[in-house]
């Protein structure tokens, strides 16, 4: 496998480990270089231990989720640029939610900027990721309230 279709793993990867029922943090987590940083709704986490806290709350406020819930997050269109052992990206995102309520829908689309850094171990990792929600929507243009409360999460956790 080349160096291209590992980082495309790493991306599809990614899409399906933030999906994941249940949760898993420590996986999600270690998609990103140990000082890796997530970017959304302008706030950024990391480094990596930051992002795993991050995704253990994430995991908790969860828990309680009724079973007809969730999230499927498509990445479309990926573009990917290999320098040796760094790399450049940037991939579409559109995020379908499920609910008890209103079924399947479309909650948000946007795109995702990203820097790659194959490790020493010879893994690719995101060295950040960040996210832009199409037209500054964000995550749920029905619901704009939820920007904020993710956004206040990632300081809470940074601040922590």
């Amino acid at each position: 496998m080349n160096d291209y279709q590992k980082i495309m793993n790493l991306i599809g990867t990614y899409g399906q480990t933030v999906d994941d029922w249940p949760r898993r943090p420590e996986n999600y987590a270690a998609l990103f270089a140990e000082d890796g940083q997530f970017t959304d709704n302008g706030v950024t986490v990391g480094p990596r231990s930051k992002i795993l806290e991050l995704m253990r709350s994430a995991a908790e406020g969860t828990r309680e989720q009724p079973q007809i819930a969730g999230t499927r997050h498509l990445q479309l269109n990926p573009i990917v640029h290999v320098d040796g052992g760094k790399g450049t990206g940037s991939i579409d995102l559109l995020v379908l939610e499920l609910g008890p309520k209103h079924g399947w829908r479309i909650r948000g689309s946007g795109r995702y900027n990203d820097k790659y850094l194959r490790g020493s171990d010879g893994v690719w990792r995101f060295q950040s990721r960040t996210l832009s929600w199409f037209k500054g929507a964000g995550p749920d243009p029905i619901n704009p309230d939820l920007a904020g409360r993710y956004a206040d999460i990632f300081r809470a956790v940074m601040s922590e």
